[in-house]
């Protein structure tokens, strides 16, 4: 059985390492690179900075028999610092991770759902996310009332509204 729960601190870790599989999620082992390189590249460095302080700050942890499966987080972003899936400054992005044994039972579905209700308690109307065209999880965010708003390359970005 899933189990979702609210971020916090002690999370931080392991909210770093699904920031980490979120965008190397396709790489093989041999093309990818450590989590500390991974998270310091400049459109990865500055995505969890202070995480939890600032206004919009959300994220929800799935576990499963106590082990932590997943995690996904919103964050607002503005013009002049972004991240990919952002669409403006008033829709916070989405990013979400999930731990390879894990995948393909659930786990997405249960932190989007988990999210989507936690982001409607603090009075956030939408999110927006950037998938790759060729990511499976493209059809669990169709499922879960995401629509495509901008096609990228590519990628799209997408725009789920409560």
């Amino acid at each position: 059985m899933i189990d979702c729960r609210i971020y916090n601190q002690d999370d931080y870790q392991f909210l770093r390492e699904m920031l980490f599989e979120a965008v190397f999620w396709s790489r093989t082992d041999n093309d990818r690179p450590s989590l500390e390189k991974g998270l310091s590249y400049d459109y990865t460095k500055y995505v969890l900075v202070d995480f939890g302080s600032r206004e919009g700050d959300i994220a929800v942890i799935a576990e499963i028999d106590g082990a932590r499966a997943g995690a996904a987080f919103v964050r607002y972003w503005n013009d002049d610092q972004n991240i990919r899936g952002y669409i403006a400054e008033d829709i916070p992005v989405l990013v979400i991770g999930v731990v390879n044994d894990y995948r393909r039972q659930g786990v997405g579905s249960a932190l989007i759902e988990s999210l989507k209700s936690e982001v409607k308690e603090n009075g956030i109307s939408s999110i927006s996310l950037c998938v790759t065209k060729s990511n499976v999880a493209y059809h669990l965010y169709t499922k879960q009332n995401f629509k495509i708003v901008q096609n990228i390359e590519s990628s799209y970005n997408m725009l789920w509204e409560a």
